[in-house]
């Protein structure tokens, strides 16, 4: 009971206590300004003048690459080689290859092998297919060379060249 009298006290200070209420003032409400859009008007193309071109033009094989060197052209862009293998039988030295043609056609012309050492040349040989000559369908071609030497060349390193350059056959 003796707690009832504090807490008539202070529910009578709350209860008489002034509240002060302040009034804010809010901003007037402004239109949005609206945009003028006027629109700008398209851009001309401006004409290029180029001038004429001096000189000879440059042709295109089947595939669209500009032929740039006559002679090494498809070798370089439609042929690759691999399985290489030198190799001596009978006192002969052979080698057999797989050339690939990439080209959509046949591809006539002539490979020939050179080995070297020492800045001599000792022996060279130049690929044919069984048919005779060097005729290549699109795909993997069967290629062989007998090369003329004295020495062994098995190991000797070497260098494969175009000896008749290469051109689709029609």
């Amino acid at each position: 009971m003796k707690r009832l009298p504090f807490l008539l006290l202070a529910l009578l200070l709350l209860a008489c206590s002034s509240q002060e209420a302040k009034l804010i003032y809010l901003p007037e409400a402004t239109p949005t300004p609206q945009t003028e859009f006027t629109p700008s008007p398209a851009p001309e193309p401006v004409p290029i003048e180029i001038a004429p071109v001096q000189g000879e033009g440059f042709t295109t094989d089947a595939n669209g690459i500009p032929i740039l060197n006559e002679k090494t052209h498809y070798f370089e862009y439609y042929l690759t080689i691999k399985n290489l293998r030198i190799y001596e039988e009978n006192g002969e030295t052979l080698i057999d290859a797989v050339i690939t043609n990439n080209y959509p056609k046949k591809l006539t012309g002539g490979l020939r092998i050179t080995f070297w050492a020492d800045s001599l040349e000792y022996g060279y040989g130049d690929f044919y297919t069984a048919g005779g000559g060097l005729v290549l369908f699109p795909g993997e071609n069967r290629v062989y060379a007998d090369v003329l030497t004295e020495v062994d060349v098995q190991m000797m390193p070497f260098e494969i060249t175009v000896s008749t350059p290469f051109v689709p056959e029609q």
